[in-house]
């Protein structure tokens, strides 16, 4: 098979030619892909992709190439690529383009711009994982977080700190202020628990007023700094439609190490949340 002129092709499309010392440059692109990705003939022909993108953007182009050339099959794939009309969503089919001899001479590239339906479906996978009333992770994010805490820490033997809150008296609170006042409660407690810890940790609202942060911190000295910091957060009251509420949060913390489960972790956590209640109460 002769190499494939892409310019004779309806639909977006490009081409990389290996040379014999293995360099892969481009030597084709249609009118079609021009339009939607900004490149023109001039800039793309000719060469290879680490002569006009950046070095990541090359890199990543090049596996993909790499790769379609080691399995020497078809190969489909999405991906996230800076162009000169932006950083888009494209999904493209490579080929693979062999002469008599079964030696493949070209790659022959199908794309299509899928930016809107890929940022939509990114938009309701971020959805699915965030609290409604407070803006932050939900229960199911939690899990997923709790999840690759553990695991990392399994595979480096260094620890991390589960935190749980709960909001003194929210029911009351709830019940004499109205639903909305309560919401208000809940979004400035989830913006105030996040102003307490470093912005690598992670927070989240896991049940009505349940709250809860995966930290870093590894020691029993840095898990007092960490809740001290935390409750500093909460010694200004609460001033909302004409409203002014001090709150109270009731902190338990736990500290994961070897050998302990999820569940396990939780309950020492929810041990520690409930004996400062207690104390509060005494």
């Amino acid at each position: 098979m002769s190499k494939i002129n892409v310019d004779s092709l309806a639909v977006p499309a490009f081409s990389v030619a290996i040379t014999d010392d293995g360099i892969l440059r481009y030597d084709g692109i249609n009118d079609i892909l021009c339009e939607l990705s900004g490149f023109t003939k001039e800039s793309f022909i000719g060469r290879t992709a680490a002569e006009f993108m950046s070095f990541e953007g090359a890199q990543a182009w090049e596996a993909n190439y790499r790769r379609c050339l080691s399995s020497r099959v078809m190969d489909e794939y999405e991906e996230l690529a800076a162009t000169p009309s932006g950083l888009r969503w494209w999904r493209t089919i490579l080929t693979p383009v062999v002469d008599a001899n079964g030696k493949i001479i070209q790659l022959l590239g199908l794309s299509a711009d899928i930016d809107a339906r890929k940022r939509a479906e990114l938009e309701l996978q971020c959805a699915v994982f965030i609290d409604a009333v407070t803006g932050i992770s939900n229960r199911r994010r939690f899990d997923l977080d709790l999840a690759a805490a553990m695991e990392r820490s399994a595979e480096s033997g260094l620890p991390f700190t589960l935190i749980l809150a709960d909001i003194d008296r929210f029911k009351s609170i709830n019940d004499t202020f109205g639903h909305h006042f309560g919401d208000e409660v809940l979004r400035q407690t989830a913006v105030r628990l996040r102003s307490g810890i470093r912005r690598t940790d992670k927070s989240a609202r896991i049940g009505g007023d349940e709250f809860a942060a995966i930290l870093s911190s590894a020691t029993d000295g840095a898990i007092s700094v960490a809740l001290q910091m935390i409750g500093r957060q909460f010694a200004e009251p609460i001033r909302s439609c004409g409203v002014t509420v001090s709150i109270g949060i009731s902190l338990g913390a736990a500290l994961w190490r070897p050998g302990m489960s999820a569940d396990d972790l939780r309950s020492a956590a929810d041990a520690a949340m409930y004996e400062a209640k207690r104390d509060k109460a005494a």
